[in-house]
């Protein structure tokens, strides 16, 4: 969606769907926001909905993980193939093993929830007029009673809608290196990596602490890394992200830097975003990519050697052999 059609959906006369008052919505894009919305009172997230979903949804853009109950492990994260499994399947496994499904950009599969994304932004840019996204997106996410994601940086700016169940949410502080890098957010603006990054329990010190419900809508500052763990219940949730200027810019910086990091070995560059010599820097940049002169990294490519089971004690069981996944294909 565009900036233009987020703005004229903020007046646009039906029921609100969200309860965040003008003054909560002010400081989005310094500090933890949270809300309320009524998406857990429409009938896009029951169970007969979500199976429907899971029949009709093109398999390369679900994607299902399982993962370990340590937070430390995060090679405990592991894709699972979905081939063959009615959608009643699916979310008899979700709710009753140890999985994550993330059903991708479900605003472009159906038109319900990008007018339901729709409306939401546009609740938002009403409330906040400095709020400017440039586009939105919406990702369905699933879990089991019990999953956890492991400590991870996003690289766009997120809103979550919590719709079902209950979650416990860490964030940490954003823009701290104590957290997480630099390094290490050049490479997730540059898809070179996933968002997880290294974590240990001393963070935790830090963090803001959230125990999530259904109606709960939460946003944090840009980068804030965080982590999740269900609290035994399935859980349903609407993830969106949103672009603006600021997110652009800092993206273009992080991807300047990595370029000149790994081009001329340049080190530590600043990760400022206003000024003449960031200016510079990501004009360089820029040039250099329309000549043709940064590598784009192979895209990764998961392999697996489970898949979904709802019989099995974790909802996943072994493959006779290893295979990659429908996303990964």
């Amino acid at each position: 969606m565009d900036a233009k059609n987020i703005t004229s959906l903020s007046d646009n006369g039906g029921e609100r769907l969200l309860r965040w008052s003008t003054g909560e919505f002010d400081g989005y894009s310094s500090r933890v926001q949270v809300g309320r919305h009524r998406l857990q009172d429409m009938d896009l997230f029951n169970d007969d909905v979500l199976i429907n979903l899971l029949d009709n949804y093109p398999r390369n853009r679900l994607q299902a993980w399982t993962m370990g109950t340590d937070p430390l492990r995060r090679e405990d994260w592991k894709a699972v193939d979905t081939t063959g499994l009615s959608g009643k399947d699916l979310l008899a496994a979700v709710k009753s093993g140890r999985l994550w499904y993330n059903i991708l950009r479900l605003d472009l599969f159906d038109k319900r929830y990008r007018d339901l994304v729709d409306q939401l932004y546009g609740e938002m840019v009403g409330e906040c007029p400095r709020f400017k996204p440039m586009s939105t997106v919406g990702t369905l996410l699933l879990s089991s009673p019990h999953a956890q994601v492991y400590y991870h940086a996003d690289g766009p700016p997120t809103t979550l809608f919590h719709v079902r169940g209950s979650k416990r949410l860490w964030i940490y502080p954003a823009d701290d290196e104590r957290f997480v890098s630099q390094h290490f957010l050049e490479e997730i603006f540059g898809s070179a990596m996933d968002e997880e990054v290294p974590y240990s329990p001393e963070f935790d010190r830090y963090a803001e602490v959230f125990d999530l419900e259904a109606g709960d809508a939460i946003w944090w500052p840009l980068n804030a890394p965080h982590r999740i763990e269900n609290s035994g219940t399935l859980n349903v949730s609407l993830s969106t992200r949103y672009r603006t200027e600021q997110s652009e810019q800092r993206k273009l910086v992080y991807n300047a830097n990595r370029f000149f990091r790994r081009r001329l070995g340049l080190q530590r560059l600043s990760a400022k975003e206003t000024g003449l010599r960031s200016a510079c820097k990501c004009f360089t940049y820029r040039l250099c990519r329309r000549l043709g002169l940064e590598r784009n990294d192979p895209a990764y490519v998961y392999h697996t050697d489970l898949r979904v089971d709802p019989s099995a004690e974790l909802g996943v069981a072994p493959l006779l052999e290893p295979t990659k996944p429908a996303f990964s294909r």
